[in-house]
This record gives structure tokens, sequence and C-alpha cells, in this order.
């Protein structure tokens, strides 16, 4: 079984990863850092509005809030011809 203080679980490896291995890994602060920035706060938000409004198909809501926040806040509105 495991150790008593939790030291096998992910995320412990990952952090005494970082000790003994000072280069980044895919999936590192890089990345974490971009998902911080261009995706949780929108995700988060849609998370709540689904989680508020419990419709039967969440992650259908889901995704489209996705899109709409995406076109509101990049700019991607579809232009017809």
């Amino acid at each position: 079984m495991g150790e008593p203080n939790g030291s096998n679980t992910p995320m412990a490896e990952l952090s005494n990863s970082n000790v003994t291995n000072p280069q980044v890994r895919p999936g590192g602060a890089p990345a974490r850092e971009y998902m911080n920035e261009k995706i949780v706060p929108y995700l988060l938000e849609g998370m709540k509005a689904v989680t508020k409004d419990q419709p039967s198909n969440p992650l259908r809501v889901l995704g489209e809030f996705l899109i709409q926040k995406s076109n509101e806040v990049e700019g991607n509105v579809k232009k017809e011809y």
C-alpha cells in the first residue's frame, strides 16, 4: 500500500520530480500558464452557469457557452456573405 503521508500521490510525484529534474516537462509551467490565462477563466464561468441551471444536456450547454464566449473574446463572429 501507499505511504501514510501520501507521498505516492500524483501531485507528490510531480512536485518531487520538479525538485530532482529542473527541466520543464510537457504539461509543466508554460502549459499551465497558458491554460490559466486563456481557458480556465471562461471554463469556470461556463461551469458555474451549468451548475446553476443544471440542464439535461450539460456538455452541450457548456460547449455552446464556450463557443459563444470565444466569439465574444476573440472576435470570431462569422460573417455572412
